[in-house]
């Protein structure tokens, strides 16, 4: 006890003994950052054999009613930052295993360098993901990033080879800022193919302002390997607890592929508009609630749809032209994870639920307002591990026949993810 008293009070002299330093390089940036995470991820499958899409994804000898995926995944970036610029990767490697066979792929996802002249420009050129709009399942304005999924639209998604531009000003009106972004993305045989079939130089452009308390957005791609398009966004928080937000794009001479009465592929061209709107609300119960509402006037309409899976249901055996027709309309767009043009996005998220500490609740439901059919998928995501993540989904799909949900090849799904962040 008397040691602690005597160190007590010999405290204030040792202190005072002491010359006071501030290292300025401890609060430096590091020349260089890296990290990442590890996933490994665990499912099952059940199966609705009576679905449209189901005869289309197994043989006629080989029809399960379920089966397992497991899929790993690694993911890496890093940063370097030397005098006035910086250089960024971000590669994306995995591996699946399934009832269809065993796939590996490893793709850069981001590779680019930029630069920062001053305090009102920079400069960005290589593989570089952009993401433009204000929605949080789909983005209509998009028209330079490859779409997500909105079943799970924070998963990474791979850039595209451009250079940007990005001009910024301040002001002290009602105008707060203003930013300027131009864009130029090449398409040849080795750069960018997935982008257009067709080769040519794009180039967009984003235009942002803050008008008092509000974020716009207006973007326009030039007519090139897509047709021309212009689109506006904005986003605005009402009170603390409520923000609003939306997208508009209009689409010249959008590319269409319908089946004909006589069962064949017909390509059209047509003017279309695609537009969201979507609610954020976050209740005194910390409770998240995303709604979103979201038109593809290039979807198909129900009747389409209906040819669709009416087609998908040929016999493989005594037809397989038909069925080859019904497999490319799938893969022209048909197949795509909401093919439709009129859908309802409802989201909520519950932190710590029960007094659980790191465990978050939530569900996800997509509805098709047009034929009625959804999808429900609730969740439970535990972050109590150091570094990690691990989440549950269960996701349930239902539908009449002939509409989107009810002609899904899977009808229930189960899920169990790990990450690991480094």
């Amino acid at each position: 006890m008397r040691v602690w008293f005597v160190a007590l009070l010999c405290l204030p002299l040792v202190t005072q003994a002491e010359e006071f330093s501030f290292d300025v390089s401890s609060y430096e940036k590091k020349a260089y950052e890296w990290g990442g995470y590890l996933e490994l991820t665990g499912e099952r499958l059940w199966l609705d054999r009576d679905a449209a899409l189901y005869n289309l994804s197994f043989p006629a000898n080989d029809r399960p009613g379920s089966f397992d995926r497991y899929r790993g995944v690694l993911e890496l970036e890093g940063l370097y930052r030397f005098a006035n610029s910086s250089l960024h990767f971000r590669g994306h490697g995995e591996t699946q295993n399934d009832h269809f066979g065993n796939e590996k792929d490893a793709s850069v996802y981001e590779l680019y360098y930029a630069a920062r002249p001053n305090d009102r420009l920079s400069l960005e050129a290589g593989k570089r993901v952009l993401k433009w709009g204000k929605g949080y399942a789909w983005n209509p304005v998009g028209f330079l990033e490859r779409p997500k999924d909105p079943n799970d639209p924070d998963l990474s998604r791979e850039g595209f080879v451009l250079a940007a531009a990005d001009y910024v000003r301040s002001f002290d009106g009602p105008l707060k800022a203003l930013a300027f972004t131009p864009v130029i993305l090449p398409v040849t045989d080795d750069v960018n193919s997935d982008f257009s079939p067709d080769d040519d130089v794009n180039f967009a452009a984003k235009l942002y302002l803050l008008y008092r308390d509000t974020d716009i957005d207006f973007y326009v791609l030039g007519k090139g390997s897509r047709s021309a398009r212009i689109g506006a966004d904005f986003s605005r928080n009402l009170t603390p607890a409520i923000e609003i937000h939306g997208e508009f794009a209009y689409i010249d001479d959008q590319r269409i592929v319908t089946i004909s009465n006589n069962s064949q592929l017909e390509v059209s061209e047509k003017d279309v508009v695609r537009a969201l709107l979507g609610l954020r609300y976050l209740t005194q119960d910390d409770i998240t609630w995303i709604v979103e509402y979201y038109h593809n006037g290039a979807g198909n309409s129900e009747g389409e749809l209906a040819r669709f899976y009416a087609l998908a249901r040929t016999d493989q055996l005594n037809s397989p032209l038909l069925f080859n027709i019904a497999r490319q309309a799938r893969e022209a767009g048909y197949g795509a994870p909401n093919p439709g043009r009129d859908y309802l996005y409802l989201r909520a998220t519950m932190k710590e639920p029960f007094d659980i500490v790191y465990l978050t609740a939530g569900f996800t439901s997509i509805l098709n307002l047009r034929d009625e059919s959804f999808s429900l998928t609730p969740e439970l995501a535990y972050t109590g591990i150091e570094n990690s993540e691990t989440r549950l989904k269960l996701a349930w799909l239902q539908g009449s026949d002939s509409s989107e949900f009810g002609e899904k090849q899977t009808e229930w799904r189960i899920e169990l993810r790990f990450r690991y962040f480094f």
